[in-house]
């Protein structure tokens, strides 16, 4: 009779199983093919927004720069004369030379009326475009037109792809030529970093024009009519490629439709089914697809089905030998009764005591918690009173490069007046210097003001001395302070928080500024003891000094010789020290005044 049943166990245990393999691969196929799916929109997505982030810091260039009075004397010339001879407009290439070193654009061309370029900034080039016509590309007639013209090729000369930008160049409201910019397609490469995903850019026909696999370069998605085919090919847009079909679809928005695809590898001569994604660049007119091997899925679900099978059927053999006990269990079940009742009793008593144990543990927990954050918000709390103090040297120092800004640009203002537009730009360059001054500044107080994350204890002493300073130069300066500073050496670096370092250089820095009120001349002096495992660093001042009551006191909470001060500045300079396995130490100065020592662990992976 147990034989018996045994074997319908059996029978049921692997329907049952056969059941759930399928149910697992399923699931867990649709699961991956969702996951790579949403991998793919989002890689190409951030390639699409970079792309356009690229292409539109240039796209208003060529009508920027068009307006330049100096391109009009090589366009007027052009005109008076039979053809353009290239030494002839040797000023205007060297203008356009410099103008594509600054903007970091591939080539920048200038071209007449009838097409034929003038001058270039890869004058001096192999593949120099002056002289080349280029009457037929669709950007001259869209900028002749009087547009702002836009269009992706491959160079003509360099046989490299770009994208194209121009505008017209007017003279007394007369278009008499173009300004043409071209970009180097190759900043894709710099900006793709996404090893699992590839990825091709097309055009509206479906023809690829760039790619992460090389094979597909100049294919087509689709199968092209043979008068599209052949019109592209005459256009030169692409060279003499073929533009061979990658897909046996023959309409791009069949293509579009398909979640996953056989793509052919035309140097493996092979296809491959891809999931297949796209987004559409309306900007430029492409769209970007992304693609990326099915085969992954199905590892994945060879994976999981090995895995749940493997556990099942370790399920199984606990089920068996469960069915091969169960009838000598019910024979001691009695005796097992009586035996479990003790065991529940003790249990209970066990766990209830463990409940205790782990309340209480939570309780010690929760106050340590609460205790660290309240520290944390204290030594904030400390930090943005401490910015509270400098504020007017804050707006001393952001107030001096602002009114210089606005006396270049009323300036500036004047001279655009006078047509003097080259030192109007002189006077921008000094705003823009002036506003990245401005920038320093604020980002400084910003790095000093932000909470501790507690990510890097390795700090080096020279740039957390340099960035005190730095905060305090306006105190220092208003207040007279002559600042003795060591050499800095680079090589020192300290097991410490760095924002928490600075806090504590500059909370010992502000006080000594304070004791010096009446000191002439008053001095601060900086100087350091590095030791094999340790470094030390003193700060001293030649104020008055402390006597021994208030050298004993002075580390103590709420205590402090200021009418106004909250007396926990010094306090919690010598926690934070503590906290990295330090000392805080004050003493009597040699040559008056009071001395600071900060003692802290060297670190073992320093320059030395």
């Amino acid at each position: 009779m147990f034989s018996v049943n045994r074997k319908n166990t059996l029978v049921l245990l692997s329907l049952v199983g056969a059941l759930l393999c399928g149910l697992v691969s399923a699931i867990t196929y649709q699961q991956v093919k969702q996951h790579l799916s949403d991998k793919i929109i989002s890689d190409i997505n951030q390639l699409g927004e970079k792309i356009d982030a690229q292409l539109s810091r240039y796209s208003q260039l060529p009508k920027v720069l068009a307006s330049d009075p100096r391109l009009l004397d090589a366009l007027v010339t052009d005109e008076q004369s039979a053809r353009a001879i290239n030494h002839q407009y040797k000023q205007t290439s060297l203008l356009l030379e410099s103008w594509a070193s600054t903007l970091r654009a591939d080539t920048l061309y200038l071209i007449n009326r009838q097409g034929d370029t003038l001058a270039a900034s890869n004058w001096q080039s192999e593949t120099s475009f002056v002289g080349q016509n280029y009457g037929y590309r669709p950007y001259f007639t869209q900028a002749l037109a009087g547009n702002v013209g836009q269009y992706f090729a491959l160079g003509a000369r360099s046989d490299k792809r770009g994208y194209y930008f121009s505008a017209p160049v007017y003279k007394k409201n007369e278009i008499i030529g173009v300004l043409a910019l071209k970009v180097d397609l190759s900043i894709i490469e710099d900006i793709w970093n996404y090893d699992q995903v590839d990825y091709a850019i097309v055009d509206q026909h479906g023809i690829v024009f760039y790619s992460s696999e090389d094979a597909w370069l100049y294919h087509s998605l689709v199968a092209l009519p043979n008068t599209l085919r052949k019109s592209v090919i005459a256009s030169r847009q692409y060279g003499n490629a073929k533009l061979q079909a990658i897909s046996k679809h023959s309409l791009l928005s069949d293509f579009q439709q398909q979640d996953i695809t056989e793509i052919l590898i035309p140097t493996k001569k092979t296809t491959i089914e891809m999931l297949t994604t796209y987004r559409e660049m309306n900007k430029v007119g492409w769209s970007i697809y992304g693609f990326s091997p099915i085969n992954a899925a199905y590892q994945y679900v060879f994976q999981a089905l090995f895995i749940f099978v493997v556990f099942y059927l370790m399920l199984c053999l606990a089920i068996v030998s469960w069915l091969q006990t169960s009838f000598a269990q019910t024979q001691l079940a009695l005796l097992n009764d009586k035996l479990e009742q003790l065991v529940i009793e003790r249990t209970r008593n066990l766990m209830e005591t463990n409940q205790e144990l782990r309340d209480t543990i939570n309780q010690y927990e929760l106050s340590q918690a609460e205790l660290k954050q309240a520290h944390s918000e204290l030594v904030q709390a400390a930090k943005l009173a401490m910015l509270g103090e400098l504020s007017a040297s804050i707006n001393h120092e952001i107030n001096q490069p602002l009114a210089a800004m606005r006396t270049y640009a009323e300036n500036s203002r004047k001279l655009l007046v006078k047509e003097r537009y080259d030192a109007v730009a002189g006077n921008i360059e000094e705003i823009i210097s002036l506003n990245k001054m401005i920038a320093d500044i604020i980002a400084r107080f910003k790095v000093f003001a932000r909470k501790t994350t507690e990510n890097n204890t390795r700090t080096a002493v020279a740039d957390s001395i340099r960035s005190a300073t730095s905060l305090l130069r306006n105190k220092l300066i208003k207040h007279g302070v002559i600042l003795r500073v060591e050499e800095l050496p680079p090589h020192l670096v300290v097991n410490i928080d760095a924002v928490q370092f600075e806090q504590v250089l500059i909370n010992l820095l502000h006080n000594a500024i304070q004791a010096l009120e009446n000191a002439h001349p008053p001095q601060i002096g900086v100087h350091f003891t590095p030791q094999e495992d340790t470094v030390a660093i003193h700060i001293w001042d030649n104020g008055p000094g402390l006597d021994d009551e208030q050298k004993h006191k002075i580390f103590n909470p709420f205590y402090t010789s200021k009418p106004d001060g909250l007396g926990l500045g010094l306090t919690i300079s010598r926690r934070i020290i503590d906290a990295f396995s330090g000392t805080l130490t004050v003493k009597d100065h040699s040559g008056g005044g009071c001395e600071f020592i900060i003692t802290l662990p060297r670190s073992t992976e320093d320059g030395q």
